[in-house]
């Protein structure tokens, strides 16, 4: 199975602080679409990591810039950065990455930041919580593409004050993992990692899905009320209908008590409202039957949460 521009995150975000959304976006420039690519500031803030922005300045984009406000001033704790073009594999190595970013609050403070040169999410703690209407991220230098001397992020988040609604995820384990295929992985975390366009897919050479589990231990003892999923492969519409996606589960809690659910065959998110709350230090979903995509035969689950 090759799913084309599907991706991995290798991070499961800590949820002790919500991610903030509303965040809206302006940029110093914009590269033009350019082989399928459309670049965009608003990208940024899409939950999907194949969708970048690439600046459109001379050279590599020093000094080019990126600005979230928030409406208003907010607590900010951490930034979780997605640096160069997340399209695919190829294209990160293509486009160049932010090697420095200075970040600039909107009470003039400043803070600098080197990253890692990996094709990975990486998570910057601020220096202390910061109180802020906005976070300017400015390009200082960068390590080159083999390509394209335009430098891209893809995708930024921010971790505010509050709580997440979101019960905790401390490990996320399943059955089976698909194998990397050059485009992607297709890791059990990926369904925790607020990410639309990455996903678990189970990897077993002969079945369709059925059977198959994702198991999810919570930090502490939560008591939770409904599931939220993104079912199969919700980059797009066609994927979706390509590959295998769930029909129905057993839920199983730590106190031996199991539910049967149902999943509707849509590619957006649903919430499953669990016939009771349930006081659990982990849950086990075993996908009992399966709905056969058009092409590959993985079943995929692109996000899931837990919530009171």
């Amino acid at each position: 199975m090759s799913l084309s521009l599907l991706l991995t995150t290798l991070l499961l975000p800590s949820a002790e602080a919500a991610v903030l959304k509303g965040v809206t976006w302006t940029a110093s420039s914009v590269a033009p679409e350019a082989d399928g690519i459309v670049s965009a500031e608003k990208n940024l803030g899409d939950f999907k990591q194949a969708t970048p922005w690439i600046e459109g300045e001379e050279g590599s984009g020093l000094g080019s810039f990126v600005k979230a406000d928030f409406g208003g001033d907010k607590s900010i704790s951490s930034i979780i950065l997605w640096a160069g073009c997340w399209y695919n594999n190829a294209y990160w190595k293509h486009y160049s990455r932010p090697k420095v970013v200075v970040l600039e609050f909107s009470d003039g403070s400043t803070q600098e930041v080197t990253l890692k040169d990996e094709f990975i999410p990486q998570e910057i703690p601020l220096s202390s919580s910061k109180k802020t209407s906005s976070v300017k991220i400015k390009v200082k230098s960068v390590y080159n593409g083999d390509a394209f001397s335009d430098t891209a992020i893809s995708e930024v988040m921010f971790k505010d004050g509050s709580p997440d609604d979101r019960a905790t995820v401390s490990a996320v384990r399943a059955s089976t993992t698909l194998a990397p295929d050059g485009d992607a992985n297709y890791e059990a975390r990926n369904g925790s990692d607020y990410i639309q366009d990455s996903m678990w897919c189970e990897g077993s050479k002969t079945g369709d899905g059925t059977n198959e589990w994702i198991e999810v231990d919570f930090a502490a003892s939560t008591t939770i009320s409904q599931l939220k999923i993104r079912n199969g492969v919700t980059y797009s519409s066609e994927l979706f209908k390509k590959s295998n996606r769930a029909a129905t589960a057993t839920i199983s809690f730590s106190d031996g008590s199991t539910e049967t659910i149902k999943f509707s065959d849509l590619p957006f998110e649903q919430a499953v409202k669990l016939a009771s709350p349930h006081t659990t230090s982990k849950v086990k979903i075993t996908f009992t039957t399966v709905i056969k995509g058009t092409e590959f035969n993985d079943m995929c689950v692109s996000e899931l949460s837990f919530l009171p």
